[in-house]
């Protein structure tokens, strides 16, 4: 334990002052990891025994409220500290740096650690008015994030030891419990004799800037996710087609070919009926590869528009799946959007009507479309058997939301699924009809 104690506790005017260091150090001996803490014993200029004497008269030098010599502010804008003017901090000076747009701090060293002095930046950034900061002796480290208590305390125990300026990462709780990221940079001034004078540093919030690097995260999270799935996709479909090709169509040409094998055996007089069987297996296999052709990619959808494809594809579908579609639009009529919005529109049209006549069981579905000053509004809705839409979302197999969520992410719009267990399902959907820069298309995706 320290052994100057006793001279804090007269600088301080109060023997608690034994009792506030031995519980702060408590805290940070409790706080610093071991990793941390056997690097600090094995430093050849930093040993944990030092540190601990120096977090002890850290704590212990803080001004307690009723110290006889706390710091106190007069009028003229002169601030003093156990009597003792700071030049450094006068009024000239605290208008300087009270412009900056960080909390600037100065605290003596050769008569204890005390803060001398806290720009009113403070109460911006941290809901603490500068009054607050200074007369509570343990707020500074009370407000320090739990997590990075113990790092700080062996960084400034390295400050105070070494003299080395102190760069530092780190967190600290608001008064309305926000969390506020600062960079702060310290260094410590000493005098004519060599000793410590005091300490002068900043601490910018850098709250800003840590949510700007998590987003960023989070988006090259987002956009890994979405190449996957992107991937996982294009197989999907890729199997799709390969086994359309050779159930189907593979089937017919088998079929033809043997056609035309037992017509080339056949009597002349015999050979017509081999010959409109292959032409019918000709017309079935034209209409295979049509329908094929079609659900890879409409041509009308690039030739007439949406609105056409959107009407050809209703007839289709309900056709096909005998669930009736209830169509309702306005602002389509002998409009085109670029190539990109169309095809998605189109997809999540088709895709959600999928999901209808796979799992609603409903008989009708109503799709609306219209237009606004900058957005395409689809709604598609269904009064069948509905789902829990959270499970379903984080679930690895979404019946298609998850390729509709990616669509529209890529757009920059919105979709929302609201749905519940035997109350059905409506699925809206926002795009962006404002014209954008070319760099970012939806054709690639198709291709």
């Amino acid at each position: 334990m320290n052994n100057n104690l006793p001279e804090f506790e007269e600088f301080c005017g109060n023997s608690s002052a034994r009792e506030m260091a031995t519980h702060i150090f408590d805290s940070v001996k409790f706080d610093i990891p071991t990793s941390e803490t056997s690097a600090l014993e094995e430093s050849p200029s930093v040993s944990w025994a030092q540190a601990e004497n120096i977090l002890l008269d850290l704590a212990a030098s803080f001004p307690l409220g009723n110290s006889p010599k706390r710091q106190t502010v007069h009028s003229a804008g002169e601030i003093n500290v156990g009597g003792v003017a700071l030049p450094e901090v006068d009024a000239r000076y605290r208008t300087l740096v009270e412009q900056i747009p960080a909390v600037v701090f100065m605290a003596f060293l050769d008569k204890g650690i005390g803060e001398a002095y806290v720009s009113p930046q403070i109460e911006a950034i941290l809901g603490f008015s500068q009054e607050e900061w200074l007369n509570d002796p343990v707020r500074w480290y009370q407000q320090i994030h739990p997590d990075d208590k113990g790092r700080w305390s062996v960084e400034a125990a390295q400050l105070f030891l070494s003299g080395l300026p102190l760069k530092s990462l780190y967190r600290v709780l608001a008064r309305d419990g926000r969390v506020v990221w600062f960079h702060c940079e310290a260094k410590m001034v000493r005098n004519d004799d060599g000793q410590p004078w005091f300490i002068h540093g900043v601490a910018f919030d850098i709250s800003e800037l840590k949510q700007a690097e998590a987003s960023g995260r989070e988006y090259a999270g987002r956009l890994k996710f979405l190449s996957r799935r992107l991937m996982e996709v294009q197989e999907a479909e890729r199997r799709k087609i390969a086994l359309e090709l050779h159930d189907e169509i593979g089937q017919v040409l088998t079929g033809l070919k043997l056609s035309l094998e037992i017509g080339s055996r056949l009597p002349a007089h015999e050979v017509g009926a081999s010959l409109d069987q292959a032409r019918a297996l000709v017309n079935d296999l034209m209409a295979r590869v049509r329908k094929l052709s079609l659900d890879l990619r409409p041509a009308m959808l690039d030739d007439l528009g949406l609105l056409p494809t959107l009407l050809w594809h209703f007839e289709h579908y309900t056709a096909q799946t005998q669930v009736r579609v209830n169509f309702k639009h306005s602002g389509l009529e002998k409009r085109r959007f670029r190539p990109e919005v169309e095809t998605a529109a189109y997809r999540l049209v088709q895709e959600a009507l999928t999901n209808v006549a796979r799992h609603a069981n409903a008989p009708e579905a109503t799709v609306r479309l219209s237009t606004h000053r900058q957005t395409l509004l689809i709604e598609v809705e269904d009064l069948g058997t509905g789902f829990d839409t959270e499970s379903v979302f984080m679930a690895s197999e979404t019946s298609g939301l998850a390729g509709m969520r990616e669509r529209v992410v890529l757009l920059d719009g919105r979709l929302t699924v609201e749905s519940r267990p035997g109350s059905g399902t409506h699925l809206t959907a926002e795009l962006s009809i404002v014209d954008r820069p070319a760099h970012m298309t939806y054709s690639d995706i198709e291709k």
